[in-house]
C-alpha cells in the first residue's frame, strides 16, 4: 500500500512537472516573438482564430458590477503581506531562490501544490490549483491543507484558464471547479482568483467578467492578472493594471509579467515597474516571470543585475 502510494505521488510529481515545464517554454516563446498570443497594446485588436479560449456562455453582468458579486474579505489597497514587500519570485527549481531573503520577496510560487528543497526563511510559498484536471484535483485538499498548516495565507486558483495552452476552462467550468475545490478553503486562506493573460476577448477580462457571473456566491478575495508586452510599452502595463484594479475594486495581484526587448530596455522597464507597483494601491503583490538562470539568477546562482534592480 504505502508502495502504491509513492508511485501515485511520484506520477503526480511528474505530471505537474511536465505542466510547469509546458508553461515555461509556452511564456519563453512569447517573449521571443513579443506578442504571440497575447494583446500587443491597449489599442491593439486581438485575433480569435490564432488562440481561441473556449467561453459558451455570455456575460451575465458588466465588470464594474459583476466584480463586486463574488464575496470578499479584502481591501482594495496597500500590500498583502504584513511585511509590505509586495515582491514575489515564481520558480521551478527552489534552489535557485536561496540568495533572495524575506528583506527582498514576500512570497513564492512554482504554478504547483508543494515543491522539493527550501525557499528562503519566512517567504511564503503559496501553492496553486493548476487546472480541474484529476492530476491536480486529486491532491489538492491535503497538499492545500498542509500548507495552510505550514503558514501560508493565501491559496491560487487556476493558471491562465483563459488561454488554451494553458488551463484552458471555460468561465461555466472554471466556476464548478471553483466551488467544489476551493470554496471550501475560504476562511482558512485568502483565495487569489483564476490569473487571467492580456489577451483580448474571448480571454482577458471577458474570461473574467463570464466567470464571476457563474461564480456569483465564490468567495474571490484578490484577483490576478498576467501582463506581457514590449519593454517600450511601459505606459500600457501601467494603464492596463492601473484600470483593471480600479475596474474589480479588490486588491490584484501581477502573478506574472515581462517584457520583451533589449537588455538595457528590459532593465529600465523592470525598475520602473518596482517603483511604480510598489506605488500602486490597488496592486498588493507582483512577480518578474521568472527566477531562473539566465534572468534573475546566474549559473553560479547569484543574482543578475535585472534581479538587484527588482529587489532594490
Amino acid at each position: 500500500m504505502k508502495y502504491t502510494s509513492t508511485l501515485v505521488s511520484l506520477a503526480l510529481l511528474l505530471a505537474g512537472s511536465v505542466v510547469e515545464a509546458a508553461h515555461i517554454s509556452n511564456l519563453h516563446t512569447l517573449k521571443q516573438a513579443q506578442v504571440h498570443k497575447r494583446r500587443s497594446g491597449a489599442s491593439a485588436t486581438y485575433s480569435v482564430s490564432t488562440a481561441s479560449a473556449t467561453a459558451t456562455g455570455t456575460p451575465t453582468s458588466s465588470a464594474s458590477s459583476a466584480a463586486v458579486s463574488a464575496t470578499s474579505s479584502s481591501s482594495a489597497s496597500g500590500a498583502s503581506f504584513s511585511s509590505g514587500i509586495k515582491r514575489g519570485l515564481s520558480f521551478n527549481d527552489a534552489s535557485l531562490t536561496e540568495q533572495f531573503s524575506a528583506e527582498q520577496v514576500s512570497f513564492a510560487y512554482n504554478w504547483g501544490q508543494t515543491y522539493s528543497g527550501s525557499i528562503p526563511e519566512n517567504v511564503m510559498y503559496i501553492p496553486m490549483l493548476w487546472s480541474d484536471s484529476d492530476s491536480f484535483t486529486s491532491t489538492w485538499s491535503t497538499n492545500a491543507q498542509a500548507a495552510i498548516d505550514n503558514g501560508t495565507e493565501f491559496l491560487m486558483g487556476f493558471n491562465e484558464p483563459d488561454l488554451n495552452t494553458q488551463a484552458n476552462m471555460t468561465p461555466e467550468q472554471a466556476a464548478q471547479a471553483w466551488t467544489t475545490y476551493m470554496e471550501p478553503f475560504a476562511g482558512k486562506a485568502k483565495l487569489v482568483g483564476p490569473a487571467i493573460t492580456n489577451g483580448g476577448a474571448p480571454m482577458g477580462e471577458t474570461w473574467l467578467n463570464e466567470f464571476i457571473g457563474n461564480c456569483t456566491s465564490c468567495t474571490i478575495d484578490v484577483y490576478a492578472i498576467h501582463i506581457y508586452d514590449s519593454a517600450t510599452n511601459e505606459a500600457y502595463y501601467k494603464s492596463y493594471i492601473s484600470d483593471f484594479a480600479s475596474t474589480y475594486g479588490k486588491t490584484t495581484w501581477v502573478t506574472e509579467f515581462g517584457a520583451t526587448g533589449s537588455d538595457s530596455d528590459i532593465q529600465t522597464f523592470l525598475g520602473d515597474m518596482v517603483s511604480y507597483l510598489d506605488g500602486l494601491d490597488g496592486v498588493g503583490a507582483y512577480a518578474w516571470f521568472m527566477d531562473e538562470v539566465g534572468n534573475l539568477v546566474n549559473s553560479d546562482g547569484s543574482l543578475t543585475t535585472l534581479a538587484e534592480t527588482y529587489v532594490s
